[in-house]
């Protein structure tokens, strides 16, 4: 006990927090407030680049664009909040914020998860059934699949939360802020919410590759037997497929290797009694991995995405201003000319 300390001095009703080294305190805030800037400004890019250029706006590229944004919305509204309570062990926001605080960390991170999914659909119909893809997945059709994503994740989220028979707890001392649910409900919640998605995914990007490698085998066979204009064009439409399969398959692959071992420790902790004050350590060290992959993102992008490094470029250098005004003083003036030639 002499390592542990009121989270309210002055209140005997207070909370307890862990009492660490002010360089080791020091050294966790700089970490966390390097993964929400990387993750906040990261997903932010990522957000005005697929939203103001044109030519980056594709099914996949609108779905990349509805991952960022939640990503962004993790970084800005829960990883604050997140990092300070797992830090302090305290929760300083008080009881009327705690029910929203409880409600982004269940919506957004499944928000998430089903464009993940999502994505990795989207891969597969392109490498495996491109026919398919090319004629009936169109911008609007990933438009109806972002709300839906959306609206789903919501309504679940709603219905975990309130219907549940769970409950925000704040009360059991000053400086808590917890959501209670049964055992049974939390294995649920984890199934619907990690474990399936996550096999889903690993079972999809498993019939990309092996698909993408026969691809490839078939392609270098045809190129053997006609060295045509159409042959070059369907290497450079099957390449640019398997690259951007390839790209978002790192993205899920990173998911899945900072979040597993979170939810391999939650399933522990509930299978096994064990005083969670000797794994307070252990619980810092998994909450600052899963929440790199809400700043991973973007890094990937900017090393194996072109168009990304471009508008990144675009936008350090202010040269998306210069872009944006005169797309605005065209249309100005075309505008300025039609009204002129009616009068």
């Amino acid at each position: 006990m002499d390592n542990f300390h009121y989270c309210y001095p002055d209140n005997n009703a207070s909370c307890l927090k862990f009492l660490r080294q002010t360089e080791i305190s020091v050294i966790l805030y700089i970490c966390a407030g390097i993964v929400i800037i990387v993750g906040v400004l990261g997903n932010l890019f990522v957000i005005i680049s697929v939203s103001r250029f044109r030519q980056l706006h594709t099914p996949t590229n609108f779905l990349v664009l509805s991952l960022a944004v939640a990503d962004f919305l993790s970084g800005f509204l829960i990883l604050p909040a997140k990092f300070i309570e797992v830090i302090e062990n305290c929760w300083y926001f008080g009881d009327v914020f705690c029910p929203y605080y409880m409600t982004y960390l269940n919506f957004l991170p499944f928000v998430s998860v089903l464009n993940l999914v999502t994505i990795s659909f989207d891969r597969y119909l392109a490498v495996c059934n491109p026919f398919f893809y090319s004629t009936y997945v169109t911008n609007s059709v990933a438009g109806i699949c972002i709300i839906f994503i959306w609206l789903l994740a919501f309504f679940y989220t709603y219905t975990f939360l309130l219907h549940t028979g769970g409950s925000f707890i704040t009360y059991w001392c000053v400086g808590m802020c917890r959501f209670f649910n049964y055992s049974d409900w939390w294995m649920i919640h984890y199934t619907l919410t990690f474990l399936l998605p996550m096999l889903l995914i690993i079972c999809l990007y498993s019939v990309i590759f092996v698909t993408a490698r026969r691809h490839v085998k078939a392609i270098n066979c045809m190129m053997k037997e006609t060295k045509s204009a159409d042959s070059k064009k369907t290497q450079l439409s099957k390449s640019s497929e398997r690259k951007a399969a390839k790209t978002l398959g790192i993205v899920v692959i990173a998911f899945i290797v900072l979040c597993s071992p979170g939810f391999v420790f939650i399933v522990f902790q509930m299978f096994f009694e064990i005083n969670s004050e000797n794994l307070l350590p252990l619980r810092l060290a998994l909450t600052y991995l899963s929440t790199m992959n809400y700043s991973i993102d973007p890094i990937i992008y900017a090393l194996f995405y072109p168009w990304f490094r471009k508008s990144l470029k675009m936008m350090v250098t202010l040269e998306i201003f210069n872009i944006i005004c005169y797309w605005g003083c065209s249309h100005y003036s075309l505008t300025l000319s039609v009204n002129l030639t009616q009068n």
